[in-house]
């Protein structure tokens, strides 16, 4: 007697072939499409060996709740670590809250040192740096606001031989922190500056993902493009507790 093979039901989901009577997937448990029986028709039946040996097959219900718990179980694994990584996300870093400028903030002349003949050496400390920088970037505002981003401010924390920049955007009303740590140099006539670590709000990000973290910082950078200038001009940069020193080159 000929036989035929039985028409089979292709998941939606995860595209496994399944056996005409069921109802839900064998491997990932989705519902079939059970419509495309409708329009299937043959005079051949299979032998009762092979319909035993099927739904033998089929009924093996165990290996099916299985997959099932084990896909739902991972759901909500995924789920619950997207909401906690969106938690420690939102959490704000350890920040000095805004502070209203009040009178002319301090400038910060780098033509000075650019332009001396002479080796000097300027200290700058970093509350003067910050001033300076709430300053410049409030009248560069606009084009730091991104659709449904808004700038807020940059802070910058100077420790030995590191610079800790933070900057602070809102999204609705909720504000959102980006902060990397720097090593700040002169080399070649060009600042560079070396990452080493960042974080998302509280959320550290991977040291061998900061290279590419560079996005997070660079429309801050772009618009103080003239102090950048100025900066490839030096001949050093030091970083100490507190305060950065800027020496002319020789």
């Amino acid at each position: 007697m000929k036989t035929i093979t039985p028409v089979q039901l292709t998941c939606p989901e995860c595209r496994r072939d399944n056996e005409a009577e069921r109802i839900y997937c064998h491997d990932c448990g989705a519902r079939l499409d059970r419509s495309a029986l409708a329009s299937f028709k043959t005079g051949k039946k299979e032998t009762s060996e092979e319909l035993h040996k099927r739904m033998r097959g089929m009924f093996s219900q165990r290996g099916v709740k299985g997959r099932l718990l084990f896909s739902k179980i991972a759901k909500v694994i995924l789920l619950a670590g997207a909401a906690a990584a969106a938690v420690v996300i939102l959490i704000p870093p350890d920040v000095p809250p805004p502070v209203k400028s009040e009178g002319f903030p301090p400038q910060i002349n780098l033509s000075l040192l650019t332009e001396s003949r002479q080796p000097q050496s300027v200290q700058f400390s970093e509350e003067g740096v910050n001033a300076y920088l709430a300053s410049a970037l409030k009248r560069k505002k606009e084009k730091l606001n991104h659709p449904l981003i808004d700038f807020e401010r940059a802070i910058v924390a100077f420790t030995e031989g590191n610079c800790h920049v933070t900057i602070e955007r809102s999204i609705f009303g909720y504000s959102i922190f980006t902060s990397g740590d720097y090593a700040v140099q002169i080399a070649g006539g060009k600042v560079t500056a070396s990452p080493k670590s960042g974080e998302i709000g509280r959320m550290p990000i991977d040291p061998k993902m900061m290279s590419y973290a560079g996005f997070l910082f660079s429309d801050a950078v772009a618009v103080m493009d003239r102090e950048h200038k100025l900066l490839n001009k030096v001949g050093s940069i030091q970083l100490h507790e507190k305060e950065i020193v800027v020496t002319s080159a020789q």
